[in-house]
Protein backbone atom coordinates (compact mmCIF):
# COMPACT_ATOMS: atom_id res chain seq x y z
CA UNK A 1 0.00 0.00 0.00
CA UNK A 2 1.30 3.46 -0.34
CA UNK A 3 1.98 5.75 2.12
CA UNK A 4 -0.67 8.61 0.46
CA UNK A 5 -4.16 6.65 1.10
CA UNK A 6 -4.66 5.75 -2.18
CA UNK A 7 -4.77 1.60 -2.88
CA UNK A 8 -4.73 0.17 -5.83
CA UNK A 9 -7.10 -0.72 -7.42
CA UNK A 10 -9.37 1.84 -6.55
CA UNK A 11 -12.47 3.26 -8.25
CA UNK A 12 -14.45 6.65 -8.51
CA UNK A 13 -18.13 5.78 -9.32
CA UNK A 14 -21.30 7.07 -8.86
CA UNK A 15 -23.19 6.21 -5.91
CA UNK A 16 -26.21 3.65 -6.71
CA UNK A 17 -28.31 5.46 -5.15
CA UNK A 18 -27.88 8.76 -7.69
CA UNK A 19 -27.92 5.89 -10.45
CA UNK A 20 -31.59 4.83 -9.11
CA UNK A 21 -32.87 8.47 -9.10
CA UNK A 22 -31.54 8.99 -12.50
CA UNK A 23 -33.13 5.98 -14.02
CA UNK A 24 -36.22 7.11 -12.57
CA UNK A 25 -36.28 10.46 -14.23
CA UNK A 26 -34.93 9.33 -17.51
CA UNK A 27 -38.08 6.93 -17.85
CA UNK A 28 -40.31 10.14 -16.63
CA UNK A 29 -39.15 12.35 -19.47
CA UNK A 30 -39.32 9.36 -22.05
CA UNK A 31 -43.05 8.54 -20.69
CA UNK A 32 -43.31 12.34 -21.24
CA UNK A 33 -41.91 12.41 -24.96
CA UNK A 34 -44.01 9.17 -26.01
CA UNK A 35 -47.38 10.37 -24.75
CA UNK A 36 -48.32 12.35 -27.72
CA UNK A 37 -46.68 9.79 -29.90
CA UNK A 38 -49.03 7.52 -28.19
CA UNK A 39 -52.33 9.83 -28.12
CA UNK A 40 -52.00 10.58 -32.14
CA UNK A 41 -54.45 9.24 -33.89
CA UNK A 42 -52.42 9.66 -37.42
CA UNK A 43 -49.08 6.98 -36.54
CA UNK A 44 -49.57 3.63 -37.28
CA UNK A 45 -49.52 0.90 -34.33
CA UNK A 46 -45.87 -0.51 -35.85
CA UNK A 47 -44.54 3.45 -35.73
CA UNK A 48 -45.60 3.62 -32.33
CA UNK A 49 -44.37 0.51 -31.38
CA UNK A 50 -40.93 1.05 -32.77
CA UNK A 51 -40.64 4.90 -31.69
CA UNK A 52 -41.28 3.44 -27.98
CA UNK A 53 -38.68 0.76 -28.74
CA UNK A 54 -36.26 3.22 -30.25
CA UNK A 55 -36.91 6.03 -26.66
CA UNK A 56 -36.72 3.16 -24.30
CA UNK A 57 -33.37 1.79 -25.68
CA UNK A 58 -32.00 4.79 -25.98
CA UNK A 59 -33.10 5.57 -22.01
CA UNK A 60 -31.50 2.33 -21.13
CA UNK A 61 -28.62 2.66 -23.14
CA UNK A 62 -28.24 6.02 -20.70
CA UNK A 63 -28.94 4.42 -17.72
CA UNK A 64 -26.94 1.64 -18.05
CA UNK A 65 -24.02 3.52 -19.46
CA UNK A 66 -24.06 6.28 -16.42
CA UNK A 67 -23.60 3.44 -14.10
CA UNK A 68 -21.26 2.16 -15.29
CA UNK A 69 -19.22 5.04 -16.04
CA UNK A 70 -16.37 5.93 -13.44
CA UNK A 71 -12.59 6.23 -13.22
CA UNK A 72 -10.62 3.09 -11.90
CA UNK A 73 -7.12 2.98 -11.08
CA UNK A 74 -5.13 -0.08 -11.75
CA UNK A 75 -1.13 -1.11 -11.08
CA UNK A 76 -0.63 -1.07 -15.10
CA UNK A 77 -2.68 2.93 -15.22
CA UNK A 78 -5.95 4.04 -15.45
CA UNK A 79 -9.27 3.21 -17.27
CA UNK A 80 -11.97 5.84 -18.23
CA UNK A 81 -15.22 4.86 -18.42
CA UNK A 82 -17.87 7.07 -20.09
CA UNK A 83 -21.01 6.21 -20.98
CA UNK A 84 -20.42 4.66 -24.23
CA UNK A 85 -16.41 5.05 -24.75
CA UNK A 86 -13.81 3.20 -22.31
CA UNK A 87 -10.16 4.66 -22.45
CA UNK A 88 -6.83 3.12 -20.88
CA UNK A 89 -3.82 4.96 -20.14
CA UNK A 90 -0.74 3.53 -18.95
CA UNK A 91 1.11 5.31 -16.19
CA UNK A 92 3.63 6.41 -18.43
CA UNK A 93 1.65 7.92 -20.84
CA UNK A 94 -0.16 10.28 -18.03
CA UNK A 95 2.34 13.84 -17.20
CA UNK A 96 0.23 14.98 -14.45
CA UNK A 97 -3.13 15.20 -13.03
CA UNK A 98 -4.68 18.74 -12.69
CA UNK A 99 -8.25 20.23 -11.45
CA UNK A 100 -9.84 22.89 -13.95
CA UNK A 101 -12.93 24.96 -13.37
CA UNK A 102 -16.35 23.08 -15.26
CA UNK A 103 -17.58 25.26 -18.07
CA UNK A 104 -21.11 23.82 -17.22
CA UNK A 105 -20.81 24.57 -13.57
CA UNK A 106 -23.77 27.09 -14.18
CA UNK A 107 -26.27 23.82 -14.38
CA UNK A 108 -28.09 23.14 -11.44
CA UNK A 109 -26.39 20.36 -9.72
CA UNK A 110 -23.26 20.65 -11.31
CA UNK A 111 -19.61 20.61 -10.00
CA UNK A 112 -17.66 23.00 -10.30
CA UNK A 113 -14.35 21.72 -10.76
CA UNK A 114 -13.45 18.61 -12.45
CA UNK A 115 -10.30 16.62 -12.93
CA UNK A 116 -8.37 15.71 -15.71
CA UNK A 117 -5.30 13.20 -16.47
CA UNK A 118 -3.09 15.31 -19.06
CA UNK A 119 -1.14 13.26 -21.31
CA UNK A 120 2.56 14.00 -22.66
CA UNK A 121 1.28 15.31 -25.62
CA UNK A 122 -0.99 17.84 -23.38
CA UNK A 123 -4.52 16.02 -24.56
CA UNK A 124 -6.72 15.93 -21.53
CA UNK A 125 -8.76 13.35 -20.49
CA UNK A 126 -11.57 13.91 -17.91
CA UNK A 127 -12.14 11.67 -14.88
CA UNK A 128 -15.38 11.11 -14.34
CA UNK A 129 -16.70 11.41 -10.71
CA UNK A 130 -13.36 12.64 -9.02
CA UNK A 131 -14.72 16.13 -9.25
CA UNK A 132 -16.09 18.36 -5.90
CA UNK A 133 -19.42 16.73 -5.92
CA UNK A 134 -17.85 13.25 -5.33
CA UNK A 135 -14.74 14.16 -3.88
CA UNK A 136 -12.29 16.24 -2.39
CA UNK A 137 -10.53 17.66 -5.29
CA UNK A 138 -7.63 19.43 -4.20
CA UNK A 139 -6.82 15.88 -1.90
CA UNK A 140 -7.73 13.81 -4.37
CA UNK A 141 -5.33 15.42 -7.38
CA UNK A 142 -2.57 15.54 -5.07
CA UNK A 143 -3.06 11.84 -3.93
CA UNK A 144 -3.54 11.06 -7.95
CA UNK A 145 -0.25 13.19 -9.16
CA UNK A 146 1.66 11.09 -5.46
CA UNK A 147 0.63 7.85 -7.03
CA UNK A 148 1.54 8.76 -10.18
CA UNK A 149 5.18 9.85 -9.59
CA UNK A 150 5.21 6.74 -7.33
CA UNK A 151 4.25 4.26 -10.52
CA UNK A 152 6.32 6.04 -12.95
CA UNK A 153 9.55 5.55 -10.46
CA UNK A 154 8.79 1.71 -10.57
CA UNK A 155 8.66 1.32 -14.03
CA UNK A 156 12.16 3.58 -14.87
Amino acid sequence: MSDIGLRVPHEYRVASNRVGGLAFTILLLSFGALLPIWKDKEFAPSTKAIGSLLVIGFCLLVIVGAARAGTLLTAEGITVRGIVRRRKLRWAEIARFAKAANPNAHAKGAPKFLTYAFRADGRKIHLPYVDDKHVLVDREVERLNALLAERRGDTD
